[in-house]
């Protein structure tokens, strides 16, 4: 357990270093598929083409429903990349995206003290015309404990997004993440409306991450919302017991944006995490159910 804390502060303090020089957001999930997917690249690509982002998220010692004793849990995201105007209508970005979560929990949980992702995202976007655009975002990886890597280690997700203006206020979505590798959920769908009723607020009613944002000025947002968080791992520890995790829990939040400087934001969100489990596959051992918790995150971003 130690060790594993002395490895997530290494890497903490490397990541900081990192998103100073650099810095976007990692985990490869679905959710954050679709999170990339719901962006605006058109935007980022013609004012600030080069974007970096570095967080950090920790959820204190829970209960260890199944087996006793208790988890804590560290979460270090990072991304660097940059976004290209390859016309009026089409724009094109590349990401590199590192993930960590760092586990504490007794030896007899048998669960592992770390799970990594390491990702490339390629994204584009098309507007078909002034009511209809196109996402498209394709993202290769190796998700595991790193304790060996082979080609069991690739996940490469797949997405597909259209937005179709209906008013100036009203923007409808839908489309489709596909999951290759992984053994839950291959196929996610992505449906909802977007609706910004003034300049100030936005709705965005879209699963699997619905929100509502209030930006009283062009410095600040506050926001409430909820997600779907989890990520499949291939494992290369035999004493684990299964050759693949599941990690996923739903989570509820709520948070704030400040721009520091012109190229510069801070994030600060905090929230409750529910429905924590992990999920073994391709092994002979029972999944793990975790307490119910509260969760703290903060990031910062860079866009020059």
């Amino acid at each position: 357990m130690k060790r594993s804390c002395r490895s997530f502060v290494l890497c903490s303090v490397f990541v900081m270093v990192l998103a100073v020089a650099h810095g976007h957001a990692a985990d490869s999930s679905a959710n954050e598929t679709a999170k990339e997917l719901l962006a605006s690249p058109e935007e980022s690509a013609a004012q600030h083409p080069w974007q970096g982002s570095v967080s950090a998220a920790w959820l204190p010692d829970s209960d260890i429903r199944t087996i006793g004793g208790k988890l804590g849990m560290r979460e270090v995201e990072v991304t660097f990349g940059r976004s290209y105007m390859l016309s009026p209508q089409a724009s094109f970005s590349t990401d590199i995206a590192y993930s960590l979560r760092d586990l504490s929990a007794p030896a007899g949980a048998h669960l592992p003290d770390e799970l990594h992702t390491l990702s490339v995202k390629l994204s584009g976007n098309y507007h078909v015309n002034k009511r209809t655009a196109v996402t498209v975002l394709a993202s290769p990886g190796l998700n595991g404990d790193f304790k060996g890597i082979d080609t069991d280690n690739i996940r490469t997700q797949i997405g597909v997004l259209g937005f179709y203006d209906k008013t100036e206020k009203l923007t409808l979505l839908a489309g489709v993440i596909y999951q290759q590798g992984n053994e839950s959920i291959p196929v996610l769908p992505v449906l909802g409306v977007i609706y910004r009723p003034n300049e100030q607020w936005t709705l965005g009613l879209a699963a699997p991450r619905p929100g509502i944002t209030f930006s009283p000025n062009r410095t600040s947002s506050y926001y409430i919302g909820g997600e779907i968080s989890g990520t499949e791992y291939q494992l290369h520890d035999k004493s684990i017991g299964a050759e693949k995790v599941l990690y996923r829990d739903f989570r509820a939040f709520a948070g704030a944006e400040y721009l520091l400087f012109s190229a510069v934001k801070i994030n600060l969100s905090g929230g409750y995490a529910f429905n924590r489990k992990f999920l073994f596959y391709d092994g002979a051992r029972d999944d793990v159910a975790i307490a119910n918790g509260p969760f703290a995150k903060v990031g910062v971003s860079l866009n020059w």
